[in-house]
């Protein structure tokens, strides 16, 4: 049986900062472990197109088609699915991701997939093949994380996170090969080239009610080994000649012997690599030991999960940190490290007023970070935030594949869609149109294309 794992998203629907794909190369070495025939079309590894995406169906040797959904690729999937089905109905059809954990049920009805997958699928998807091939005789309901039909009724199997993920393996990234993916401009989100994506922990152990990632991988947060993460790097580093390493998961710090012993082993192998944390950090994880050792490990850029200046805000959204242990925080990173540090805000949030936004742009003139991004609230599938809204009825007419961060789908009661625009403008012009913000800008630039890039950004901006 042949698995073709796809992800329907193209450069050309305009993404950014493109690293390997490691959901389907999890997947793929799993499937390759049980012993499943895979391969993976990811649609912004170079030159892949929509169209070539197309003709990749129209072959039609592949017995399952697997497909990775976010909310912002559900109308890609579903049409690659539906070409799927018109060209050979008898290919199983299966999807997971982000979107179809946040809404199982939806997913599958409103995507018309044999079968799909909340949470991990690593497990779930061999034994969901084994089944269908009548390898096993295990019944659906025994399958990890399946979602699935019984006499027209959708069922969602308990969610079972994988306790331990060095059973997973490391993804193949003989099919990930990170230098098949195109380089943004060294310095608009890398320091080094080649640079890869690689993940240490899965689950999440706060409750940030705009936030979905407890729904994917649960509550607990589950760790690789040290040893099986510098295995990994040691492969990226030595056979691919990855020289930078963007670490994505957002609790990697919340487990201080996964991070001394991983920067630790950084430091013994002598690489001059760089390292970051492009998703954010928790600020109460870090201390200056381990803002220490990852300096000297080589981390120069570190996303900080601020969300907001409004302990108003920031008790609503369950973010569990005041303002003064933020500052704190962000204080501790700026004095005793080099790190230079992006602040994520969120503005929007359906309980906030004017004043909510304007404590925010406040405290992030406040605070010594060097650069700042403010996103207007969306409603992920999944979220605390998100089933309350619908549960209001908040969101009836909203349509979640439309749901991106350049479409607005909510705006809180007292405001208005021009107002809450404004807003962000007057954040981030009031933020950048600072001298040691625009100095430190400028000293980053590395090249022609760097500043092009920083230029096309700007124009996005104000456009």
């Amino acid at each position: 049986m042949k698995v073709l794992l796809i992800n329907p998203l193209t450069l050309e629907d305009s993404m950014v900062n493109i690293t390997p794909n490691l959901g389907l190369g999890y997947l793929a070495t799993s499937l390759r472990n049980n012993g499943f025939e895979v391969e993976i079309w990811d649609g912004v590894k170079k030159n892949m197109t929509k169209r070539g995406l197309e003709e990749r169906l129209k072959k039609r040797d592949y017995d399952v088609a697997g497909f990775q959904v976010y909310t912002r690729s559900v109308k890609e999937t579903q049409e690659g699915l539906e070409k799927v089905k018109a060209l050979d109905s008898r290919i199983v059809t299966v999807v997971g991701g982000p979107h179809p954990s946040g809404d199982p049920e939806g997913s599958l009805t409103h995507l018309k997939t044999d079968y799909a997958f909340r949470g991990e699928a690593e497990i779930g998807l061999s034994q969901l093949l084994k089944k269908i091939t009548g390898k096993v005789n295990e019944p659906f309901e025994n399958i990890n994380n399946l979602i699935w039909k019984s006499n027209g009724k959708i069922i969602c199997n308990p969610l079972q996170p994988i306790e331990n993920l060095d059973v997973v393996g490391i993804p193949a990234w003989d099919m990930i090969n990170p230098n098949d993916y195109p380089y943004a401009p060294i310095g608009a989100f890398s320091k080094k080239m080649p640079l890869t994506s690689i993940s240490t922990t899965r689950g999440c152990p706060y409750h940030c009610t705009f936030c979905a990632n407890n729904t994917i991988m649960g509550r607990k947060v589950r760790a690789r080994s040290t040893e099986i993460v510098l295995a990994e790097m040691d492969l990226l580093y030595n056979k691919y000649g990855v020289r930078e390493f963007q670490i994505i998961d957002d609790n990697f710090t919340s487990k201080k012997a996964l991070t001394l012993g991983v920067c630790e082993g950084i430091i013994n192998r002598g690489w001059d690599i760089g390292l970051s944390f492009p998703n954010g950090v928790r600020l109460s994880t870090l201390d200056e030991e381990i803002l220490h050792l990852l300096e000297k490990a080589g981390c120069y850029s570190l996303g900080l999960g601020i969300e907001s200046g409004s302990p108003r805000t920031l008790k609503n959204m369950k973010k569990a940190q005041s303002v003064d242990e933020i500052k704190e925080k962000v204080n501790l990173i700026h004095n005793v490290t080099r790190i230079r540090t992006t602040g994520f805000f969120i503005i929007g949030y359906p309980t906030e007023e004017k004043e909510d936004i304007l404590q925010t742009i406040n405290l992030s003139k406040e605070l010594p970070i060097d650069r700042a991004q403010f996103t207007i609230c969306l409603p992920v599938p999944g979220s605390e935030m998100t089933e309350q809204m619908i549960k209001a009825g908040k969101l009836k007419d909203v349509d979640f594949s439309d749901i991106s961060f350049q479409n607005i789908v909510h705006i809180p009661e007292k405001m208005t869609l021009k107002e809450l625009r404004r807003y962000r403008m007057k954040a981030y012009m009031e933020f950048y149109l600072r001298f040691r913000i625009i100095f430190g800008l400028l000293s980053e630039i590395k090249s022609i294309e760097h500043m092009k890039f920083i230029f096309r950004r700007v124009m996005k901006l104000f456009s």
